[in-house]
């Protein structure tokens, strides 16, 4: 198999495991399955990974590497927040309820997974907090880089719940920014 079609057979194969994540969650998506979705054997999905949970680490990792760049232009705290929060907002709004709740679940039990939902894009998202509050404090609107922490907490917690909970990712982004987090990260106490 030439290399172009191999990657294209993996792309596939990934983007399949992504769907029924969310359409099964974590627990119920089998390699059976898989197989039978793509139109193609087991032994084609065990000689590239050794196992679901390999499998569904790949399918995140390549999921977080589609999320978009968050810009880095923004000329004061409140702009760079705003574009973050539209950000987040959408990658949350983007995620299958069932598909994350069931991954959570596994998070809980399996490193693996753990390890493969903080590092896809939860850690961009991370790096993105920490570059909003270098980029603030360079301009002079902020002094604590730990505020890189509790701005991630706040967002994705924020985000999470509305998604997850309330069902709706949908939100005043302006509202959020000017009467949350702007006045947590301007006092300069998390």
């Amino acid at each position: 198999m030439n290399s172009t079609r191999g990657e294209a057979r993996t792309r596939d194969i990934l983007e399949t495991v992504l769907e029924l994540l969310d359409e099964v969650g974590y627990e119920r998506l089998t390699i059976d399955a898989l197989a039978a979705r793509m139109g193609s054997s087991k032994m084609t999905i065990y000689r590239r990974w050794r196992d679901k949970r390999e499998l569904v680490a790949q399918a995140l990792a390549s999921r977080a590497a589609d999320h978009p760049e968050l810009p880095a232009d923004a000329p004061n705290l409140r702009d760079d927040l705003l574009a973050l929060v539209r950000l987040v907002a959408g990658i949350v709004s983007a995620e299958s309820v069932r598909g994350f709740a069931s991954l959570v679940a596994a998070a809980q039990r399996d490193p693996v997974i753990a390890e493969a939902m903080r590092g896809g894009a939860l850690e961009r998202r991370r790096t993105d907090c920490r570059d909003v509050v270098q980029r603030a404090i360079g301009r002079g609107e902020l002094r604590d880089p730990g505020l890189a922490a509790v701005l991630f907490e706040l967002i994705f917690g924020h985000y999470l719940v509305k998604h997850l909970i309330e069902g709706d990712a949908d939100d005043d982004h302006e509202r959020f920014v000017d009467t949350v987090l702007l006045p947590v990260l301007l006092s300069g106490r998390p």
